[in-house]
């Protein structure tokens, strides 16, 4: 019998975030933007600039300053070291530009690209983030946290590749025939085997909402084969006090804000596309 996979996600995320993502363009990623902002919303930008512009070489006329030692300071390297290390790969770089001139350019439009994607990732995200109000995380969780998406599920499941052995599988459940049901196996198979809606792979989790304790979901085909579900107990929970899960519903409004944001410079932008 195969595995079936787990889905783990936070308290809020697994209620909202496949819907969000899908009813708008992701464009750089949740993950991505989540880390960005983590990373610099509580920074003050204005004195970053300012330490990191510093010059603290120089070679053959190209500036080295404190913001190019960050990525060897970040991997515990001394001031020192990363200052000489910063030298050598300013010279690499200036002999690559002079004796392999087509190569450089093109690997610096690539270069050009990214970091700047990277920076109006980290600078708009901070700047939408300070634009949520402690009023509209309420109204999200007035709105759009649920008690129902809180309702846990113990689930069991049989797959076969043979679609005829899932249906038999079926109808003897239905049957409550001890055979059929011994086939059956937790698709949680930690602690007291519950698991959200949101939390039920292949997106399932609609179907099984509208299930009853002692009721199956008919056969349906994943990659691994004929998919049997088994609904074998429900418990209602309260939806999480606000205090608990603001910071993840922040994190959720800075999301949204930003594809939103991305959709309409991405539909200001003139595009073409070329084979």
């Amino acid at each position: 019998m195969t595995a079936f996979p787990g889905n783990n996600k936070p308290l809020i995320a697994s209620v909202v975030v496949a819907i969000m993502v899908l009813g708008g363009a992701a464009y750089f990623g949740l993950e991505i933007l989540r880390s960005a902002a983590a990373k610099e919303s509580r920074t003050d930008i204005g004195s970053v600039k300012q330490a990191t512009n510093r010059v603290v070489a120089v070679v053959d006329g190209a500036d080295i300053t404190e913001a190019d030692l960050l990525p060897f300071l970040n991997a515990g390297l001394d001031k020192a070291v990363a200052v000489d290390r910063a030298i050598n790969k300013v010279v690499a770089a200036n002999n690559a530009d002079r004796l392999y001139r087509q190569a450089a350019k093109t690997a610096m439009q690539s270069a050009r690209n990214e970091v700047l994607a990277s920076v109006f990732i980290n600078q708009r995200s901070i700047e939408v983030r300070n634009g949520v109000t402690d009023k509209d995380i309420k109204s999200f969780y007035d709105t759009r946290v649920k008690d129902e998406d809180f309702t846990t599920f113990k689930l069991k499941f049989f797959v076969s590749v043979d679609a005829k052995e899932a249906q038999d599988v079926f109808d003897g459940v239905g049957r409550g025939e001890k055979e059929a049901l011994a086939k059956l196996a937790w698709v949680r198979k930690d602690g007291e085997h519950f698991l959200t809606a949101a939390d039920v792979p292949y997106g399932l989790g609609v179907a099984v909402k509208k299930l009853k304790a002692g009721q199956r979901l008919q056969p349906v085909t994943v990659r691994e084969g004929a998919l049997v579900l088994y609904v074998d107990e429900i418990k209602a929970n309260p939806k999480p006090e606000l205090t608990k899960v603001e910071n993840e519903i922040k994190d959720l409004l800075v999301a949204e804000r930003f594809n939103e944001d991305m959709k309409a410079r991405r539909a200001a932008a003139r595009i073409e596309l070329r084979s």
